[in-house]
């Protein structure tokens, strides 16, 4: 074997190595998690039952895919007593004592929102004229809620986000309050008008959904309304729990969503409909997958698995959607030429432009 050959299999143990340890961190932030839930619910950090039940998924695992069961054993053994060691500190809990409201706290960003104030010492309640949240404390008065509240999370669904904010706000809140819709265009001016007004407001999106554990190193914006003290308030919110935290203008986070959020999804799900169109099935041509397919037939999966109301509202709220798709269509039509010509320049041009693009 040469050392170029050896270097090349080097690389790939070092790229292993990188994702478990990326692994490794992500699964100690769930057993954080947990140790703060068993925590709120009164419960003991150590289960047996389920520890016996995981170390035997993991050794089953090892085996179906051929891996050593002993390492496997040992593996699970210290994952374990390491989560028992992370569940047994005792953290300071940053709202001790807050009151907080979620309205809309029946949706899934809602009773995210519901999960991350309460494991870290709030009292939550729940308003959503859609129905209660198991677990949760239901207020009755909005208005009373909104009142007696320190912090105030507008969780509810794009559609009715606009009337239920601004119900808030005439309510008279004197605690935070934050919106954390991932578009902003349809509510901009009930947050402007808020925030001249004294309220102390903030806009906040976590670009993350609902099955995220926490925001520890992931992204979440946060645009000033008006309220200086509310947008820095926000700000250490997120980034005291981890996040990686971007200030945008509120008038520009709705075209940047444009590209972040409506494209991926447009992509994706072009992508699925065109496999509709291909004439296999799916499962023929996952026998046969490379790479790339499979990262874009599992995004695929997970976008067209969303709240179909909730994708759709980010495409139709956002102003600047149809510029999106006027550009997806010409770029579109530039790699159908490209593709079908004999020059094989046009074809490395698009790549070339593609790379500059993400790279820089």
């Amino acid at each position: 074997m040469t050392k170029q050959e050896l270097d090349v299999l080097r690389s790939e143990i070092d790229g292993i190595d990188r994702e478990l340890v990326r692994l490794l961190s992500k699964r100690e932030d769930v057993a954080r998690e947990i140790g703060l839930t068993k925590r709120k619910d009164g419960l003991k950090v150590r289960d047996l039952e389920r520890e016996r039940k995981v170390v035997g998924k993991i050794v089953a695992l090892a085996g179906s895919l051929g891996a050593d069961k002993r390492l496997a054993k040992e593996a699970a053994k210290l994952l374990i007593t390491h989560a028992v060691t992370v569940q047994k500190e005792v953290p300071q809990l940053p709202f001790e004592g807050a009151k907080a409201l979620v309205v809309g706290g029946l949706g899934n960003m809602g009773g995210w929102a519901c999960r991350f104030l309460s494991n870290r010492g709030a009292k939550v309640k729940v308003w959503d004229p859609r129905g209660r949240r198991q677990g949760y404390s239901n207020a009755k008065v909005l208005d009373a809620a909104v009142r007696e509240s320190d912090i105030i999370v507008v969780a509810s669904p794009l559609g009715v986000c606009c009337d239920e904010l601004r119900m808030v706000v005439d309510a008279h809140p004197k605690g935070l309050v934050l919106d954390i819709c991932s578009i902003k265009s349809h509510i901009s001016g009930t947050l402007r008008m808020a925030g001249a007004s004294g309220v102390m407001i903030a806009s906040v999106h976590p670009m993350f959904g609902p099955r995220a554990v926490s925001p520890k190193g992931l992204n979440v914006v946060v645009c000033d309304c008006g309220n200086r003290e509310a947008t820095d308030r926000a700000k250490r919110m997120f980034g005291e729990a981890g996040a990686r935290v971007t200030e945008l203008y509120l008038e520009e986070h709705d075209h940047m969503m444009a590209y972040i959020l409506g494209l991926s999804h447009l992509t994706a799900l072009m992508f699925g409909s065109a496999l509709g169109s291909s004439g296999k099935k799916t499962s023929e041509l996952k026998e046969v997958q490379g790479t790339s397919f499979a990262k874009l037939s599992e995004l695929a999966k997970e976008v067209s698995n969303e709240s179909r109301r909730t994708y759709h509202d980010i495409q139709a709220l956002n102003p600047h959607t149809r510029q999106m798709v006027e550009a997806a269509e010409r770029a579109l039509a530039e790699l159908k030429d490209a593709s079908a010509s004999a020059d094989h320049d046009k074809f490395i041009s698009l790549m070339e432009s593609a790379r500059r693009q993400t790279e820089s």
